[in-house]
């Protein structure tokens, strides 16, 4: 994988995360702050400690990303139906690089009283209690915008009186600093930490496919359109550099459908003016999420995967010279993706009506001759690959919700 900064990856989740709701920008930071600032006062966990649980606390709602157009903020604050936490304990401990840590997720919507029950481990045990405690307050912070400062940091000082009643330094709620010293003051954190490149690549995983999961019909395809994608690069003759930036071009080219309603992604009909613009503005939102994070190279690729040759596609209608054979790939790539995938709309195309389909955008002058004379020429293997990656991810979405539900039904026995 083309190297990334752990700057570039905070960067990249926090403005995805930022894009799941409006009411809750700076949710998932001001939480991750205000619990790094609690475990360092508690003295018993060690900078790489706190840095693992930096991240893990960044994504403690990715439970809830597959319905974000319809959260709830008030029985966010008063969960007692734990489900989101539920399901994203059980996504963490599949993708996560620092799985050890999901526990505070299932956990941070329950009792304290559960937490000592189900976490004997004095410090999984203490940590998530952190989180609950940050978590409650900064909700309450979010639904009482009309609170000063001075209110809310009593409710704050309320809460650790109750649970902590001694140890804990409360002369300040964490949350209440300023965004952007906050924001900095994490990078920090996490800029030095030492990744591997495994590491990345599954936050980068964790990230991408907790939009993709939001919906059974979603779920495939950003795993189905890169190995199409990588394997059309392949066969095409490109470098190694080039079919590593198709490969992470490829990989992040949806990650602006954290915005778009679950609705407008699943629905079974023809979608109308309005909300076809805004199934549109995913490029322009992955666009914002990408800049500055990784090079022009990639940002083109995964921004132009709607453009055509014909200069009819979305969201510039560049065309011609101005699209790069990686970007011609790409575009082929997610549209053997798609169309090579059961959707609400329509069902899984065979091979031959996949080729059909090609050959007439083909002729309309849309997609590239040469990406199109190359997947003709290797069409069952690719198909193959495509429908492999498919099923290897459909058997863990699967496998996820399964889990997700025989836990649901024990706790309601």
């Amino acid at each position: 994988m083309i190297y990334l900064s752990n700057e570039n990856l905070f960067e990249i989740t926090i403005r995805s995360l930022n894009h799941v709701n409006n009411l809750l920008v700076g949710h998932g930071e001001r939480v991750a702050y205000g619990v790094a600032k609690l475990l360092k006062q508690d003295g018993r966990f060690t900078d790489e400690e706190i840095v693992r649980i930096i991240w893990t606390v960044l994504f403690h709602d990715i439970g809830n990303f597959h319905k974000a157009d319809i959260w709830n903020l008030a029985q966010l604050e008063n969960d007692e139906d734990d489900f989101h936490a539920r399901y994203g304990y059980i996504f963490l401990k599949t993708f996560f690089p620092f799985a050890e840590y999901a526990p505070l997720v299932r956990y941070h919507h329950t009792s304290y009283a559960e937490v000592d029950r189900a976490l004997p481990d004095a410090k999984l045990n203490r940590a998530t209690k952190y989180l609950k405690l940050v978590d409650e307050a900064d909700l309450y912070h979010v639904n009482h915008p009309r609170k000063t400062p001075q209110e809310v940091q009593q409710f704050f000082e309320g809460l650790v009186a109750r649970q902590f009643p001694t140890g804990l330094n409360v002369s300040s709620c964490p949350f209440l600093d300023d965004a952007d010293d906050i924001h900095q003051k994490l990078l920090v954190r996490l800029k030095n930490m030492a990744l591997t490149p495994e590491e990345k690549r599954a936050l980068l995983h964790t990230l991408v496919y907790s939009i993709d999961f939001r919906s059974h019909y979603t779920a495939l395809h950003c795993s189905m359109m890169v190995r199409a994608s990588v394997t059309l690069a392949e066969l095409c003759g490109l470098s190694e550099h080039e079919r590593e930036a198709v490969y992470l071009g490829a990989f992040l080219h949806d990650l602006g459908k954290i915005a778009i309603p679950v609705e407008t992604l699943e629905s079974p009909d023809k979608l109308d003016a309005r909300q076809w613009e805004i199934m549109k503005s995913h490029v322009t939102i992955t666009e914002d999420i990408l800049r500055g994070c990784v090079s022009d190279e990639i940002l083109q690729i995964a921004i132009r995967h709607h453009e055509t040759l014909n200069g009819t596609g979305y969201p510039y209608g560049i065309s011609g010279d101005q699209l790069t054979l990686p970007q011609r790939i790409v575009a082929v790539g997610d549209i053997v993706s798609a169309l090579s995938e059961k959707r609400s709309y329509k069902p899984a195309f065979p091979i031959q009506e996949v080729m059909q389909i090609l050959n007439d955008m083909c002729r309309a002058g849309r997609i590239c001759p040469y990406v199109l004379q190359v997947l003709s020429d290797h069409q069952e293997e690719v198909y193959h690959t495509v429908l492999q990656a498919g099923q290897d991810i459909e058997e863990t979405f699967e496998r996820i919700y399964m889990e997700y539900f025989d836990l649901a039904t024990a706790q309601s026995v």
